[in-house]
């Protein structure tokens, strides 16, 4: 989700013939969605070492209680932050991010502020929290409408923030314009939008917006693994070509947002009919291995 977007996202060329597919109805295949991108069952060895259980529990947010979220987990970005998109990121305003019900509520609206005329929220834990290898499974119910962009990912924490070569990684991207694709992303320097030659794979889900939906990661020295609901979906393997390739050994750190429009979400525009629009995460939570 780092800097602008192009449709032409190049596939990930690593063999998985089984990616996604469950039947997406009529309305996927009214959007291009070719039969192998539908969300299937992926090979019962990743599902199972996934949901093993000698994974440690080492950070999570469960957003209990009421209010803001919470200051010693979170960070607030504040602004006109990136990718041309038109939301005010806020800071610590409820109207925008908020735990509620056991879940942490971001919230897009349509009204002046600042001189932009959407608001929203994006939520970090760097400073406060970041990791190198291990599982992260967030619970989330994404918006959908033209204009809406919610993503779930990561970055690398080290000084600077240099993008691509620290890396990124995303747990899951979609755009409302486009809205039964749930979109697995790796960006570095060798592999990034700004080439054309990002690692990304789109699945296509019916109506992916009408409820929570578990997204996941494995991260070991070796691969990156992306999971929907306990299937793998996607992977992205470590080609031993140095940094530029692959900058995963070093330490990420989490980010929560919804944008509105922008360089990717905005391509078909924005409808002001759909406001207020609401992304929900259950919770976000981190493991290791044990002894690491």
């Amino acid at each position: 989700m780092r800097l602008e977007r192009f449709l032409g996202l190049v596939p990930l060329l690593l063999g998985l013939g089984w990616v996604c597919g469950a039947d997406a109805a009529e309305a996927a295949r009214s959007l291009g969605a070719a039969d192998s991108d539908r969300f299937q069952p992926g090979p019962p060895e990743a599902a199972a070492r996934y949901a093993s259980g000698s994974w440690k529990l080492v950070w999570s947010d469960e957003f209990s209680g009421e209010g803001l979220p919470s200051q010693a987990r979170w960070n607030y970005e504040h602004g006109l932050v990136r990718n041309n998109e038109l939301q005010y990121y806020t800071t610590a305003r409820p109207e925008n991010a908020r735990v509620v019900g056991g879940q942490l509520v971001i919230t897009g609206r349509r009204e002046e502020w600042e001189g932009a005329h959407y608001t929203s929220a994006s939520l970090n834990t760097r400073g406060k929290f970041s990791f190198t290898y291990g599982k992260v499974e967030i619970r989330a119910k994404i918006p959908t409408g033209r204009g809406t962009w919610p993503a779930l990912w990561m970055l690398g924490a080290g000084p600077g923030q240099r993008w691509p070569e620290e890396g990124e990684i995303d747990l899951m991207e979609n755009v409302g314009w486009d809205p039964l694709k749930l979109h697995f992303t790796v960006h570095t320097g060798a592999f990034n939008h700004v080439l054309h030659t990002q690692r990304s794979r789109a699945v296509v889900l019916d109506h992916p917006w009408s409820d929570f939906h578990v997204y996941g990661l494995l991260w070991t020295h070796e691969r990156l693994e992306f999971f929907l609901d306990g299937e793998k979906v996607s992977e992205f393997a470590n080609d031993g070509q140095g940094h530029a390739h692959w900058p995963f050994d070093d330490p990420q750190y989490l980010i929560v947002n919804l944008a509105l429009g922008g360089a990717w979400g905005g391509q078909k525009g924005v409808d002001d009919s759909i406001f207020p629009v609401e992304f929900r995460v259950d919770y976000v939570r981190v493991w290791q291995a044990a002894g690491q």
